[in-house]
């Protein structure tokens, strides 16, 4: 085989390699595999003062098959700037999170104190400061 032979096989074999490195990206996406690393919102709540903002968010899917969901809360304040951001797991036999998963929020003078439940996992209290610290 010729040089230009050989390079042409090496062109192709490079192409081959993109094509198929593109269509397994794109399976895996489709799939959700890679869905970890988006959050889906689930609820957002806002103080009675107006002033802040909490978001409840599950980052990806829930281990397969039972196991723990990846959640984040972030308050921010009435100009939409993140102050803190809280990740944390609910332990509720595999399923999403949802609205039923916060038992309480208080939003107190210097804090927001957040009370998670799940199905499997004792309350947890979640306490978040105002002025981040």
């Amino acid at each position: 085989m010729g040089k230009t032979g050989k390079t042409i096989l090496i062109v192709l074999l490079i192409a081959l390699a993109l094509i198929v490195g593109t269509f397994l990206l794109v399976c895996a996406l489709w799939s959700g595999a890679l869905n970890f690393m988006l959050p889906n919102e689930i609820a957002t709540y806002h103080s009675p003062d107006g002033e802040y903002s909490l978001v409840f968010e599950q980052m990806g899917d829930p281990a397969w098959p039972f196991g723990p969901t990846d959640v984040r809360l972030t308050l921010k304040n009435n100009n939409g700037k993140i102050i803190e951001r809280v990740s944390t797991q609910l332990n509720d036999d595999g399923t999403n999170a949802s609205e039923n998963n916060i038992a309480s929020i208080s939003w107190n003078s210097d804090e927001v104190v957040v009370v998670l439940r799940a199905s499997e996992m004792k309350d947890k209290e979640v306490s978040i400061s105002y002025d981040n610290s």
